[in-house]
């Protein structure tokens, strides 16, 4: 591949008072776009699904695939993961959101692995920080995701990588919930089909982001 082709944006710049202090919460946020061609698109999607089915048809470890009801719009998204069993929430057993160490799930696919070392030789991804998990997300049409800074279990910097459709995702230290799946803030920043995020430094930490209800099906993978 030509990594000419890749558009590189490194110098987001939005100043909020913290603490009453102006800093740049965008600080440390990189956007690669015209990464995937559509046909590694469309492969990298349809391993996705094939690893739905295989966690529906119970072929995989029971934590790997989460696939909750969807008890209103906007909720109940599918999640796989792999390499390392996150809690989105305190689970039955007590378990405190984050990485439950003592849960076990598959090992990254194939697919993933190679993912991270195109993403490496394309100068995408840092060598200081190479991933060992990943967690794929497939979500319906109005699926949201609500303000938040990702946990610290998490090592920063993480990277999304987004699939079938652009949408916005959105930043702002102190966002705001306008309604389901609506949220008012100051950033708006377009995630193009192929395109990857790299969250760190402020832009990780400081500003809390956020999805509105994406208008189509939607695949993110987050490394």
């Amino acid at each position: 591949m030509d990594i000419s082709r890749i558009n590189r944006k490194k110098d987001f710049v939005h100043i909020e008072k913290i603490n009453g202090i102006p800093v740049n919460i965008l600080s440390g946020l990189e956007l690669h776009t015209r990464v995937f061609d559509d046909l590694k698109q469309k492969k990298i999607v349809d391993e996705v699904y094939m690893l739905q089915c295989l966690g529906k048809e119970g072929q995989l470890k029971p934590h790997t695939c989460s696939e909750p009801k969807k008890w209103m719009c906007g909720k109940g998204r599918v999640t796989l993961q792999f390499c390392c069993c996150y809690n989105y929430v305190v689970d039955k057993k007590g378990n405190p959101l984050g990485i439950i160490q003592d849960e076990e799930v598959d090992s990254m696919p194939s697919m993933f692995k190679t993912m991270i070392k195109n993403l490496l030789r394309w100068d995408v991804l840092q060598q200081t920080c190479i991933p060992n998990n990943c967690i794929p997300n497939m979500y319906d049409e109005g699926d949201c995701i609500p303000p938040h800074i990702d946990h610290h279990d998490f090592l920063r910097p993480f990277y999304i990588v987004s699939f079938l459709i652009k949408y916005n995702i959105l930043f702002g230290s102190n966002l705001k919930i306008k309604g389901l799946g609506v949220f008012s803030s100051p950033v708006v920043i377009p995630l193009l089909v192929g395109s990857i995020l790299i969250l760190n430094g402020n832009g990780a930490d400081v500003a809390k982001h956020c999805v509105p209800s994406v208008p189509a099906k939607r695949i993110s993978i987050t490394f």
